[in-house]
């Protein structure tokens, strides 16, 4: 990878660490978070020390992001900026349940996290924003498909089954559009097998688009916890939209 490529890719990776981790952190805590080397961190932090991304913690001892950083997007969808609807709901449904909220948003045949509000108690599902996990095969990732035109969905399916990975994991497109139909009945999705060994997730559609592309709130927890409050949660996040953003399509 060319030296530019990876500087830009670092500097990328350390914004999403800090968004992960929600406070001040030193020079040798990044560089032991993202694997790089403790000289070449210091570095990196000086030059964004310089442009005014980041700045020293009130200790000295650290490094936060300034505001420029969030404010580089918030011309592209003010709901997403800290004071805005979205990141005000997740917080609220973060309080409510205890449990990891997410984000979501359809990249390519992933589903991205874009925004991840930490669960609060002591058995909480760990996820990071920037987090990816395949559409046709995870809970979120489905509940996104099922916002999508049929057309795109079919090309998704068609990719997914042509590929090298397919051969023991192929997708019925009649049994994905069954999956689609209970969703669109229920209102949200609920699956009690995750991505991780015994984790469950449950998520619902947001009444908006982002950059054209449906947006999903879920929720991840273990799946005891999800299997005996997920009506429970369910209605915390769809009372969670209508209160705010009712009117935001």
């Amino acid at each position: 990878m060319p030296r530019a490529v990876k500087s830009a890719v670092r500097v990328l990776e350390v914004l999403e660490f800090f968004d992960r981790l929600q406070r001040p952190a030193t020079v040798v805590e990044i560089a032991r978070g993202l694997g790089y080397p403790i000289s070449s961190t210091s570095i990196l932090l000086g030059n964004l020390l310089e442009l005014g991304y980041m700045q020293r913690a009130p200790d000295l001892k650290g490094y936060l992001p300034t505001a420029r950083v969030t404010l580089l997007g918030a011309w592209m969808e003010p709901l997403f900026t800290p004071s805005g609807k979205v990141l005000r709901m997740m917080a609220e449904v973060g309080e409510q349940t205890g449990e990891t909220v997410l984000l979501a948003v359809p990249i390519r045949d992933q589903a991205q996290y874009l925004h991840v509000v930490p669960g609060s108690t002591t058995r909480r599902m760990h996820i990071g924003s920037g987090t990816l996990r395949p559409l046709l095969g995870s809970g979120v990732g489905r509940l996104l498909l099922s916002a999508m035109p049929e057309e795109k969905v079919q090309n998704i399916v068609l990719r997914h089954n042509s590929g090298p990975d397919a051969v023991n994991q192929r997708i019925s497109l009649a049994a994905l559009q069954r999956d689609f139909a209970a969703i669109r009945s229920r209102g949200y999705h609920y699956t009690l097998r995750g991505a991780t060994p015994g984790a469950a997730s449950l998520g619902v559609l947001l009444p908006m688009e982002f950059s054209g592309l449906p947006l999903a709130m879920g929720l991840g927890a273990w799946a005891r916890e999800m299997r005996n409050r997920h009506k429970e949660y369910a209605g915390i996040l769809r009372s969670a939209v209508e209160r705010h953003l009712k009117g935001a399509a």
